[in-house]
């Protein structure tokens, strides 16, 4: 019945093709789109995975997402945290969004201000040995610059003087706005707060970070503790919250239309072929193994479409981040597999399609004349 199957398909190259352009359309859709999910929650969220930090000491009430919440603490707090148990070393941190104008475009930032002589706080690429910016300098994330064409040397206008930009580097890309780094001075002086910062970063040394965590909440009013994957996951979250409906609908809308693309080609191709199936059924063949030999065209179909899209997708990827840099596209395993699964769902599905017009064939049309 396998050869009846492909002999079918192969001698209907143009149907199949179509066929197999619909499921591998499906196919790119589905594993792009749960690729540039994970890119992006992944990158959202790796600077509050990275920066080191066993725990963020917020303000009370101050809800668990970095990148929508606002944190207020007085300085004077730092030297409060850094007597209580537990502690190595405090890091303060002050943030702020800030838009410009670069390249006739408007541009926003979210700038971060951490004092220089602290490691805590820094993306990855200056913790581990690059340039630390000092006052009046900034760093800033690679997607941001590919995008308004910055380099390092250029000067932002963000604040009086501007800030140089004095390194590039990844791990600040949140979607929506890119994360950019400066000595704390200077964003303190730009945020007009001078005395106050947005939160403060703790390491800790010799006991569980949750324990010290609830010791600086009891020891230090007005504050409370996050850890930093507490944090990040809270961010991941509320990210997907915003993008698994959408998320849903499309890959509902490409299983769909791969579906129909391959159960009305082979409905088509089963009318067009009622003669040779009628024959089949006369020489014993029962619905049954009708049923096998279309079921098995859609699976080779959606085998092949597949393979097809699997490979355009992996291709599609890198292509796409570096047209579009802010759009990253990480493509695991289990999307494939997913894919794949789809795929054979479409299959399983569009061989019902042509199933009763099969079954209500009468062998004795075939021999009339």
């Amino acid at each position: 019945m396998t050869n009846i199957a492909w002999k079918n398909l192969a001698g209907e190259r143009t149907r199949f093709a179509i066929s197999v352009a619909g499921v591998a359309f499906s196919v790119v859709l589905v594993v792009i789109l749960r690729g540039l999910y994970t890119g992006v929650i992944t990158e959202a969220t790796r600077y509050v995975r990275s920066s080191g930090a066993d725990l963020w000491v917020a303000q009370d009430d101050t809800p668990a997402d970095f990148l929508q919440s606002r944190s207020i603490l007085p300085l004077s707090d730092r030297s409060k945290i850094e007597k209580v148990s537990g502690v190595a070393k405090v890091s303060p941190l002050l943030s702020r969004p800030v838009g410009l104008r670069l390249q006739g475009r408007d541009a926003d930032l979210f700038l971060v201000g951490i004092a220089p002589g602290n490691q805590v706080g820094w993306p990855e690429a200056v913790r581990k040995g690059r340039i630390v910016p000092g006052p009046g300098e900034v760093v800033v994330d690679r997607v941001f610059a590919k995008n308004f064409g910055v380099s390092a040397g250029d000067t932002l206008p963000i604040g009086a003087g501007g800030l140089r930009v004095a390194e590039i580097v990844s791990g600040g890309n949140a979607f929506a706005y890119q994360f950019a780094w400066a000595n704390l001075s200077d964003v303190s002086a730009l945020s007009g707060v001078d005395g106050f910062v947005s939160y403060f970063l703790v390491t800790t040394q010799g006991e569980d970070a949750g324990v010290v965590g609830k010791r600086i909440v009891q020891e230090v009013s007005g504050t409370q503790v996050f850890a930093g994957t507490e944090l990040a996951q809270r961010n991941a979250d509320n990210l997907r919250e915003g993008f698994l409906p959408l998320l849903a609908v499309l890959v509902i809308v490409a299983f769909v239309v791969g579906t129909a693309i391959i159960g009305l080609i082979i409905y088509t191709a089963t009318v067009e072929k009622s003669r040779e199936y009628g024959v089949l059924k006369a020489i014993g063949f029962s619905n049954r193994q009708l049923y096998k030999v279309v079921l098995q065209q859609a699976l080779l179909t959606a085998f092949v479409g597949f393979l097809v899209g699997s490979v355009i997708s992996l291709v599609l990827a890198p292509a796409i981040e570096s047209v579009v840099p802010v759009f990253v596209t990480r493509i695991s395993a289990g999307d494939l597999v997913f894919a794949g699964a789809g795929a054979l769902g479409m299959a399983v599905l569009a061989s019902f399609i042509p199933a009763r017009p099969m079954a209500r064939l009468d062998p004795a049309q075939v021999f009339r004349a």
